[in-house]
C-alpha cells in the first residue's frame, strides 16, 4: 500500500508515521504544506509543494493552506498513492478533503478541535470532512469523545489511537544516572494552551519555600514570550532556556533532568508526555482527560489542578524531595510505553484500518 502523508515540514508526527508504516513493509511518502529544512526534506523522501516546481508560498492564515490544493492535486496524479493521510483537522486534514482523492484519512491531534469546536462553522466544516473521508483518525479516547459530542462526528466514523514514539529512540536512564540537580524539564511549546504562566509561578513558589531547583524550558517555539514573563514573574534566575533542540538532541536532554512537568490546559495524547516516560524521567502534569490514561495520581506520577501553581508547586517539592519514589516509578512507566505507547504497534493499528477501509484492490 502507497499512503501519502500531507502534514506541516516543522511536525515530527509525519516522519513518524513514515517510518512505522514503512518499517511495516508499506511505501509512504510525506507531502509538506510548508518549508521544511532540505535535509530533513531529503532524508525523508519528502515533497515539499513550495520545493518542487511552485511558486514559493508561506501562508498567511490558516484559510491560506486553501491555495495549497492546487499543487497537492497536481502531485497527487504524479505520484498515485491509495490513500492521502491528513495530520491535523483544521490544515492538512481540510487540504486532503479537498484534493479531490477518493481515499483520504483525516487525523485529529487535540488543539486543531479544542479550539475550534465552539465555532459553529467549523463544527459544520469538521462534520463534512468526517462524510468525505473513509474515517477520522483521533489520537485519544478523550478527543474521539470531543469529536463526537462536541462536533456531532458519528462516534463509529472516530478511530483513536495514539500515535506513540520510538522507543528505541528514547532509552530508559537510571535514577541513579541522572545528575540529581533538581532540574525540571518541560518540552511543550510556548502557546498559552500549555500554561507555561503557571510553571512560573510554581517556580517562584519553590524560590521562595528555599527549594533549589531550576526550570528547564527546551521549546524554541515562541520561547521569548515566556522569557519576558519569567522575568516579570521575578523567577529569571531560576529558569533556563535552551531555545529549541534537534530531534537528536532531545534523548539527552530528557536524561539530564530528575522531573518532567506539563501544565498543558487541553491536549491529545501527549507525545511530550511518553518520551518522558519512555526515558524515566518523573512526570508531574495536569489533570486533563488525555494524561489520565497515562497517569495514576501518586502511583506513576502526580496530576494537579489546571492552572493551580500552589498544587503544582507541592507535587513538585514532594517529586524533588523523594528520589526513591522516583527511581520505583521510572521503570514501571518505561514498560506502559512499551506495551501501550510504541509507534510501531500503534501505527500497525492504524494500518489494518487503512486496508479495511480500502475498496478491494
Amino acid at each position: 500500500m502507497h499512503i501519502a502523508i500531507l502534514t506541516h515540514g516543522v511536525s515530527p508526527f509525519g516522519h513518524g508515521y513514515r517510518d512505522a508504516f514503512v518499517r511495516a513493509g508499506h511505501h509512504a511518502t510525506i507531502i509538506s504544506l510548508t518549508p521544511m529544512e532540505a535535509a530533513q526534506a531529503q532524508a525523508s523522501a519528502a515533497i515539499v509543494l513550495d520545493q518542487h516546481g511552485f511558486t514559493p508560498w508561506s501562508p498567511p492564515s490558516r484559510w491560506a493552506y486553501l491555495g495549497s490544493v492546487p499543487r497537492l492535486r497536481r502531485v497527487l496524479r504524479q505520484i498515485k498513492p491509495d490513500l492521502l493521510f491528513g495530520l491535523y483537522l483544521s490544515s492538512a486534514g481540510l487540504v486532503a478533503c479537498l484534493s479531490g482523492h477518493p481515499h483520504v484519512v483525516v487525523s485529529a491531534h487535540g488543539t486543531d478541535v479544542h479550539a475550534r469546536h465552539g465555532n459553529p462553522a467549523w463544527r459544520a466544516i469538521y462534520r463534512w470532512m468526517a462524510r468525505k473521508a473513509l474515517f477520522v483518525h483521533a489520537v485519544s479516547d478523550e478527543l474521539a469523545a470531543s469529536l463526537a459530542q462536541r462536533v456531532g462526528i458519528d462516534r463509529r466514523r472516530i478511530m483513536a489511537v495514539p500515535i506513540g514514539i520510538d522507543t528505541t529512540q528514547f532509552a530508559f536512564v537510571e535514577p541513579a544516572r541522572r545528575p540529581n540537580r533538581g532540574e525540571i524539564l518541560t518540552t511543550r511549546a510556548h502557546d498559552p494552551v500549555y500554561g507555561q504562566i503557571t510553571f512560573l509561578r510554581a517556580l517562584r513558589r519553590l524560590r521562595d519555600r528555599g527549594v533549589a531547583c531550576t526550570g528547564v524550558f527546551a521549546s524554541g517555539r515562541r520561547y521569548r514570550d515566556t522569557v519576558d514573563l519569567a522575568a516579570k514573574e521575578g523567577v529569571g534566575e531560576q529558569t533556563r532556556f535552551l531555545g529549541g533542540f534537534d530531534s537528536e538532541d532531545l534523548p539527552r536532554i530528557l536524561a539530564e533532568a530528575d522531573v518532567y512537568v506539563s501544565c498543558s490546559r487541553t491536549d491529545g495524547t501527549s507525545q511530550s508526555l511518553l518520551e518522558a516516560m519512555s526515558s524515566g524521567l518523573f512526570p508531574v502534569v495536569s489533570a486533563i482527560e488525555a494524561n489520565r490514561p497515562w497517569i495514576v495520581d501518586g502511583d506513576n506520577g502526580f496530576l494537579f489542578p489546571v492552572g493551580d501553581d500552589a498544587a503544582l508547586a507541592r507535587r513538585l517539592e514532594e517529586a524533588l524531595a523523594n528520589p526513591a519514589l522516583r527511581a520505583t516509578v521510572a521503570p514501571r512507566n518505561r514498560t506502559i510505553i512499551e506495551q501501550h505507547g510504541d509507534v510501531h504497534a500503534l501505527a500497525g493499528r492504524l494500518l489494518r484500518r487503512f486496508e479495511a477501509a480500502l475498496p478491494a484492490r
